[in-house]
């Protein structure tokens, strides 16, 4: 796995709430304004109220569900392809055997921390911190 691979972390989670937005924005619909009638109050004086009514249209309805089907679909199966290589991310990094290159990977790659913030938490120099993923990312990739 190369750095590039690990730095799309951040943009596949973004990506995958993204998706999970728009699948419920699917699934809850659109509502048209279909029109108004009039009205009046139940008790004396009887106003004239205008009514909205609000709803899908039936004439569009099948065709609009046909769509909405296959827009699920396709966010559904783009959604499973983005955990799939999110989860490659993560075992990769669980899968590191040394115990602060692991914990340096975590923080950096998944928990979006900076060398900086991740040196000041571990005790260890920024460089080090550098160090380590390059030197990693190098043996790893050779």
């Amino acid at each position: 796995m190369t750095e590039k691979d690990l730095n799309q972390y951040k943009a596949i989670k973004k990506e995958i709430a993204d998706l999970n937005r728009r699948i419920r924005e699917t699934k809850e619909g659109e509502v048209v304004h279909l029109g108004i009638v009039k009205g009046s109050s139940k008790n004396f004086p009887y106003n004239t109220k205008n009514f909205h009514i609000n709803g899908i249209d039936p004439e569009d309805a099948s065709r609009r569900q046909e769509l909405l089907v296959k827009l699920l679909r396709q966010r559904e199966a783009q959604k499973d392809e983005l955990l799939k290589k999110q989860m490659e991310i993560e075992n990769y990094i669980f899968g590191i055997n040394d115990s602060t290159t692991r914990t340096i990977f975590r923080m950096y790659f998944i928990d979006e921390l900076s060398q900086l913030q991740i040196a000041n938490r571990t005790g260890y120099d920024q460089s080090v911190v550098s160090r380590k993923i390059k030197q990693y990312l190098r043996k790893e990739n050779d």
